[in-house]
């Protein structure tokens, strides 16, 4: 009796009988993960100034050191990931975080300033390893059409980890009484604590099933099921890299407004730095509500026409900051944060759309944009301090036009490799290597010479 011959799996088979729910919500816990990070950060600048007896430009170290590993590991990251595969890559990137945290305990001991930038470009070094991981792998795990609503949902547990990590920073860490802290033994042990629960994280990466995916594959079935022809974008094409610098300008004004609400609070509006601290904390929620309101919406809109939408939100409400005087102008602000929510994660969609399998090497590139929130921050404060508030507002409402711009012209701009003239190619390449002509210019093997 002969024995049933069965064709092995491909690609394909295994991608539609694969479920990727439970390794889609493993990493989206990383997008809260980098959220509480950056939410840590800013809570921790003032006091690191207070005890070390440092300068506010000496501060803003520690945001150059964060923001510009991005720029830095990001494409070290691109290449780390096509070599080893998205599971390795997290699981590098959540050592490297853990090794950055549990830095700040010598640093801290010691009170050596230049160890906690050391210590924060390690931790963002393992930040940017896991954004280049799990944007990409959010994004492509599913139907195109899709992707940007994927990634705005789990973008939403970043906002999440930005709104609660200074709460649990005052409160869990410093007992809700930051006067009563005048060393560092606060950050030493915070970050102990930090560097703990995220190597626990780690420790379920190694045994959670995180299977890889083939873009191209996605990209075939998908095109097939739809009746149309297969198209990769090419990495020369524009949308990519206007994506990439969009998303360089939008960074930098998130980053930026949110160093300048509380002066804008307290110059502005006359509040408090305390109530104006609490302003801030509601616009990150409003923050963290546009995200996930904008990921129900894409159900219905395109994406690309929501973020246009957003952006002249975002628009008007800038104006507002810029021409109103009164107190109540601190509200808008918020209104700020709310329509810039989607723009981080429906650019990175839009920028690496179609793809195929150089999304491994176009996601870095959109993932170096981070590199942003190092300069706007320090281009805000100058004409802050050399003109007025006000008109340091005229910088953020130049980059949500550029936003607009690329949601209505750019994103839309895509050049795609000529599939058929590189079938071709191939397929000439192969007639080469089996059966050589006579032609002078044919290629002569050893075997055929003797």
């Amino acid at each position: 009796m002969l024995a049933k011959i069965v064709p092995p799996k491909t690609v394909e088979d295994e991608q539609q009988t694969e479920s990727y729910f439970i390794p889609g919500a493993l990493v989206t816990v990383l997008f809260f993960l980098w959220g509480f990070s950056y939410g840590l950060l800013d809570t921790l600048n003032k006091h690191f100034q207070d005890v070390l007896g440092i300068t506010t430009t000496e501060t803003t170290y520690m945001q150059v050191a964060y923001f510009g590993a991005y720029f830095v590991i990001s494409p070290i990251a691109g290449l780390i990931l096509k070599r080893i595969g998205y599971k390795k890559t997290i699981i590098l990137g959540l050592l490297l975080y853990v090794l950055g945290a549990l830095c700040f305990y010598p640093a801290a001991t010691n009170e050596v300033y230049g160890g906690f930038v050391g210590a924060l470009f390690t931790i963002a070094s393992g930040l940017a390893m896991l954004e280049n991981c799990a944007n990409t792998y959010i994004a492509i795990i599913g139907s195109r059409r899709w992707a940007p609503l994927r990634i705005n949902i789990s973008q939403g547990f970043n906002g999440i980890g930005t709104t609660i990590s200074p709460i649990i920073a005052s409160y869990a860490f410093f007992g809700g009484d930051e006067s009563a802290t005048g060393n560092l033994e606060s950050v030493k042990w915070t970050y102990v604590g930090v560097g703990c629960g995220v190597f626990c994280i780690a420790i379920i990466f190694c045994f959670a099933r995180i299977p890889e995916f083939d873009e191209e594959a996605q990209m075939k079935a998908e095109a097939e099921a739809m009746g149309e022809v297969v198209r990769r974008a090419s990495m020369k094409s524009p949308h990519l890299w206007l994506g990439a610098f969009t998303q360089f300008i939008y960074t930098g004004n998130q980053v930026a407004i949110a160093s300048m609400f509380i002066y804008y609070g307290t110059i502005v509006g006359e509040y408090s730095n305390s109530f104006s601290s609490q302003l801030l904390a509601l616009g990150q929620m409003c923050f963290t509500i546009g995200r996930f309101i904008g990921a129900l919406l894409m159900r219905w809109f395109p994406a690309e026409k929501l973020l246009a939408f957003y952006s002249v939100g975002a628009i008007i409400a800038t104006i507002c900051a810029i021409a109103v005087n009164t107190r109540e102008a601190t509200y808008t602000l918020m209104v700020i944060l709310f329509f810039e929510s989607i723009m981080f994660p429906t650019n990175f969609a839009l920028g690496t759309r179609d793809l195929g399998r150089n999304y491994k090497y176009g996601a870095p590139i959109m993932i170096m944009g981070v590199a942003g929130g190092a300069l706007f921050p320090t281009l805000m404060a100058l004409t802050k301090d050399h003109r007025n508030i006000h008109l340091a507002f005229i910088i953020p409402l130049a980059g949500f036009v550029i936003e607009f711009l690329y949601a209505v012209f750019g994103s839309k701009w895509v050049i795609y490799v000529k599939e058929d003239q590189e079938q071709d190619k191939e397929a000439n390449s192969d007639e080469l290597d089996k059966e050589p002509s006579d032609n002078k210019n044919s290629i002569t093997y050893p075997e055929q010479a003797k």
